[in-house]
Order: structure tokens, then C-alpha cells, then sequence
């Protein structure tokens, strides 16, 4: 792109990184993922029935990732919805656009910063967490763990185009509230809606148990980021069936993980076009 400056890009992504230090987003954080991953390896090693106190990487994973994939989207959505909407009502975008700068830099300098903020919460709190189990249990499935500390990283960007998108397009803070919140109940009530779908389709509970779905209900994960997710680490573990709780399923083969990347990719992308398609017609 002419004229494109990378430094431009460094210089607005180091001050976006600096600025959540000093809100001591990162300490805080880290701190939450670390007791995270401690209280629900504490309680997988307690349903296993042994005598260690921790339960195993893939254990702890598989019983984190419900809370992981509601409080990742949750901090993504809070640190991105009002850094252009807001800073455009404050007056503070009109400063930062007086400056010999181009608004795709901006744009990708507030991405990079505020998404380094998620990448190092992830790797220092997971990454400290995933020390201490292969420490007291050992380090099986860590391949596995590594794959869900990036996939973890990759929704995080994923949400956090998601509000920068909503930020550039909406002309106030308040409006911009309104719309992440939009987009976060969508992922909690999304399951929710497929199960009333599969109901009134006539299936039954016994039906859900013994496995017996159509191969749409488990492809509609590519609707939802959050869902999306959660069959990708599953995938990055090896797993493709699951027997537990008296649940008893098969993914189907289309579901590869190759296919889970590219989703994410596109649930990444999309918005971020559209993010600068808004901003640069946006009057400030």
C-alpha cells in the first residue's frame, strides 16, 4: 500500500499497550486466568477418582473451556468497543488524525495493541497455569494445551475485530455498549437456539444422548465464534468422539481442523474490512 508507515502502525499499538498496563488490564488479568486453570484442574483431578490432587491438561481444557469462551470474547468486546466511537465523542481521534497518520494505521495500530494485551494475558496466565499441572500431573497432551492457548489468542482477535468493527460504525460510545452486547449474548444464547431448532425438529433428548444428530447442527458452529472455538481445541486435542455425562457423539469428518482455521480466519477478516470501510467514511 503506498504510503502505508509501519511505524505509524508500532507507534499507536505500543501506546494502546502501555495505556491497559497502566489500567493493569494485563495484571489483572493473568491473575484470573492463572485461577482459572488452577480450580478447574483441581476439580478434574477430582473426578478422576486418583490420588493426584490436579487433573491432566486435557481434563482441565475441556472443563475450562465453557467459562474461556464467554470470558475471552467478554474482555476482547470491552477493550475494543469504544476505542474509535469513544475516542471520536471525546474528541481525543480528531488529535491523534492531525498527525501526518493514515486511518488504516490507526485502525491496525489500536488492533495490534490492544490484541498484544490478550496475547499476553493468555501466555502468561495460561502459560504459568499450564506450568504448575505438568508439574504436579506432567506434561501430557501439551501439544494439545499449546493449541488451545493459540486458539484461545485467535477468538480473542476474532471479538476484538468484532468491536473495533461496531466502534467504527457506530457514531457513540453508548451505541457501541449496545452493540457488543448484541454480539456477546448472541454466543451465549446461540446453543440455546440450535437445541429449540433440533426440538421442533422432533428429535428428542434420548436422541442428543445416543448421538443421533444431523451433521447441520454440529456444522452451524461456524455461525458462532465461541462454538467455533470450542470444537477447534477439541480438534487440536485429537479428539472426535466424546462419551462422558451419558452424552455419547461423533464430529462430523467435515469439521476438519483445516476448515475450523480458515472459519476462524473469515470471522476475523470480515469484520476488520468492514471496520476500516466505516472508519474511513466516518466523519470526525
Amino acid at each position: 500500500m503506498d504510503g502505508f508507515n509501519p511505524k505509524a502502525v508500532f507507534t499507536i499499538a505500543k501506546k494502546e499497550f502501555l495505556d491497559n498496563i497502566r489500567n493493569r488490564w494485563i495484571i489483572l488479568l493473568t491473575i484470573i486466568f492463572v485461577l482459572l486453570i488452577i480450580v478447574f484442574s483441581y476439580v478434574a483431578g477430582g473426578q478422576t477418582g486418583g490420588e493426584e490432587t490436579f487433573g491432566g491438561m486435557q481434563n482441565t481444557v475441556f472443563g475450562l473451556m465453557g467459562i474461556s469462551s464467554l470470558l475471552i470474547p467478554l474482555i476482547a468486546l470491552i477493550l475494543g468497543f469504544s476505542t474509535i466511537s469513544g475516542e471520536a465523542e471525546s474528541g481525543a481521534l480528531y488529535v491523534v488524525l492531525s498527525y501526518p497518520v493514515r486511518r488504516i494505521e490507526v485502525l491496525l495500530g489500536k488492533l495490534l495493541g490492544l490484541g498484544s494485551v490478550i496475547v499476553v494475558s493468555v501466555f502468561l496466565g495460561f502459560g504459568l497455569g499450564g506450568i504448575v499441572i505438568a508439574a504436579t500431573v506432567g506434561p501430557e497432551s501439551w501439544v494439545g494445551y499449546i493449541g488451545f492457548m493459540l486458539l484461545s489468542i485467535f477468538m480473542g482477535f476474532i471479538y476484538l475485530s468484532l468491536s473495533i468493527c461496531i466502534s467504527a460504525y457506530c457514531k457513540r460510545r453508548i451505541t457501541s455498549i449496545g452493540g457488543v452486547l448484541l454480539i456477546f449474548f448472541w454466543g451465549m444464547i446461540f446453543g440455546t437456539i440450535l437445541m429449540a431448532i433440533l426440538y421442533g425438529s422432533g428429535y428428542e433428548l434420548s436422541d442428543i444422548m445416543t448421538g443421533n444428530i444431523p451433521d447441520w447442527f454440529f456444522n452451524s458452529v461456524v455461525l458462532s465464534p465461541g462454538d467455533l472455538h470450542q470444537t477447534a481445541v477439541m480438534r487440536a486435542f485429537g479428539i472426535d468422539s466424546v462419551d462422558m455425562m451419558g452424552f455419547s457423539f461423533t464430529m462430523p469428518e467435515l469439521l476438519s481442523m483445516d476448515l475450523l482455521l480458515f472459519v476462524h480466519l473469515i470471522w476475523f477478516m470480515v469484520p476488520l474490512f468492514l471496520a476500516y470501510f466505516f472508519f474511513k467514511r466516518r466523519d470526525i
